[in-house]
């Protein structure tokens, strides 16, 4: 019997989803929102992670404590527009020797303005150069709240190749914008992440899933 228990106790750990990365940008050192790039604030034992970055086509002129974004430096249209002009942000997580990852759940808190792109859509590489989408239709924000809104949380374990990551293999995340109109007024076009709460520093973006030791 507690060999049994044992069995099934290895099970339930192996399987057990928590936080892997999040990004929280407020604290003792809040971001300006202008930042190339920033670290993560949190990696779990067993990955290794970027730091999230913008895109070549997005500019970092407006100020965005706590959080992170920019607007595009031209109008783009289509998600093929996007792709092909670089209209996106971008992290990446490498896991290490002598451990294996599943990822479940990528949550994010997503800003937009009135004027800005409001059509997001998420997609993954396994060599960083082949995208493919983690959602079929694009998720369209269009709440102005200042700090931002949760996007829908996607669900990562319907992606079979998200799972069982080895040791040594790295996936790219990229975040693709567009539906912009710099035409406007251009103090209105900022696109990226929401803020991190004062009084949590909540996490504007998050990796959820599990590492386990080979």
């Amino acid at each position: 019997m507690r060999s049994v228990l044992i069995i099934l106790l290895s099970v339930f750990v192996q399987v057990s989803y928590g936080q892997l990365i999040t990004w929280n940008l407020g604290g003792p050192s809040p971001t300006t929102g202008r930042e190339a790039s920033v670290a993560p604030a949190f990696v779990k034992e067993g990955l290794k992670s970027s730091d999230l970055s913008k895109g070549p086509l997005i500019r970092s002129k407006q100020g965005n404590a706590r959080g992170f974004s920019g607007h595009l430096a031209k109008n783009v249209r289509t998600f093929e527009d996007a792709v092909k002009d670089g209209a996106y942000f971008e992290f990446s997580v490498d896991v290490e020797k002598g451990y294996t990852a599943s990822l479940s759940l990528l949550k994010a808190k997503l800003r937009v303005q009135e004027f800005s792109a409001k059509n997001f859509q998420w997609t993954y590489s396994l060599n960083g150069d082949d995208f493919k989408k983690l959602h079929e239709e694009p998720i369209y924000m269009s709440d102005l709240n200042n700090s931002g809104k949760n996007q829908p949380n996607l669900d990562l374990k319907k992606a079979g190749d998200l799972q069982n990551i080895k040791s040594n293999k790295k996936v790219t995340f990229r975040l693709y914008v567009w539906g912009n109109d710099n035409s406007q007024d251009k103090g209105k076009i900022s696109v990226g992440f929401g803020k991190s709460s004062v009084k949590d520093n909540s996490p504007i973006l998050k990796l959820e899933g599990s590492v386990v030791k080979n």
